[in-house]
């Protein structure tokens, strides 16, 4: 539990360098080479696509079907998913860091709708990376599908960037605090009663 807690805290916090000008320039000019990057064609509709794995709406139709699944896991599970979202907003609006394309003019827009929140951290990557983390802890899932899930959780990441939604590191801080809290709930949720 106390490692999951540590790891989303690390996360936060070295996410966090990007207040530092020459560690913004280094995230900006990376992002700026992943969204404006000359991809295949069709990567960016599956891009698209994929990106509903990081949505609200798909975090909480997840979490509603395995709390169904395993219904000792309902409660708990929900308070923690709860808790890492009221806190994901929470640092966004401590944090105030302007979408990419609010500050960057050269990026490339590939969003049907365009988020009116801070930037830091990735919300989509939090909860893409909540999700896959918790596949792992699903011991009833096969290998492949936790794999999977986590390679999703890494796609929604890399589409948060290309759609000039995210900086890397927003996208690092989300996925670092959403692995980071789906261990502290494995690790709580094992502990004896």
């Amino acid at each position: 539990m106390y490692f999951g807690l540590g790891l989303a805290l690390a996360g936060v916090l070295s996410g966090l360098a990007w207040r530092l000008a020459a560690v913004n320039a280094r995230d900006a000019r990376l992002m700026l080479r992943v969204n404006q990057a000359a991809w295949p064609g069709g990567v960016d509709r599956i891009l698209g696509g994929l990106r509903i794995a990081g949505t609200t709406g798909f975090f909480v139709v997840v979490l509603v079907l395995v709390g169904l699944a395993v219904p000792g896991w309902a409660l708990t599970l929900a308070a923690a998913a709860l808790a890492t979202e009221a806190l994901t907003r929470a640092i966004k609006l401590v944090a105030r860091r302007p979408r990419p394309y609010v500050t960057l003019p050269s990026v490339v827009v590939r969003l049907p709708r365009l988020p009116t929140d801070p930037s830091f951290p990735s919300g989509d990557a939090m909860r893409a990376a909540f999700l896959g983390r918790l596949a792992l802890a699903a011991a009833a899932l096969p290998p492949w599908a936790a794999g999977s899930a986590m390679a999703l959780a890494l796609i929604v990441g890399v589409a948060r960037v290309r759609s000039g939604a995210h900086y890397p590191l927003d996208v690092w801080a989300g996925a670092m605090l959403g692995v980071g809290a789906a261990l502290a709930w494995a690790g709580w949720a094992s502990l004896p009663r």
